[in-house]
């Protein structure tokens, strides 16, 4: 996982990615829990080179399909990813 941490907003970037991954997947957004892992929810290797290109034009930051792996829910993600404290 990459080291650097953006300066992101972790609530923006949690509700972009829970609105992504709910259009996207087709998912009730009241069914979905960020602590659940990407592929319980079927989002595949494809998908995450999408989103990652996705979220490098919503916010400007680079962004490697690994690491949806790597930190494999969105709050794993959120956390590792920004300058946020990880969810408890």
């Amino acid at each position: 996982m990459q080291e650097t941490k953006y300066d992101i907003d972790p609530a923006v970037l949690r509700a972009w990615m829970m609105k992504y991954i709910c259009r996207v997947l087709s998912l009730d957004p009241d069914s979905f829990s960020t602590s659940e892992r990407f592929d319980v929810y079927g989002l595949d290797s494809l998908e995450a080179v999408i989103m990652a290109d996705s979220m490098e034009q919503e916010f400007q930051v680079t962004v490697e399909p690994e690491q949806f792996f790597d930190a494999p829910s969105v709050d794993e993600f959120v956390a590792a990813f920004t300058n946020a404290a990880p969810v408890v």
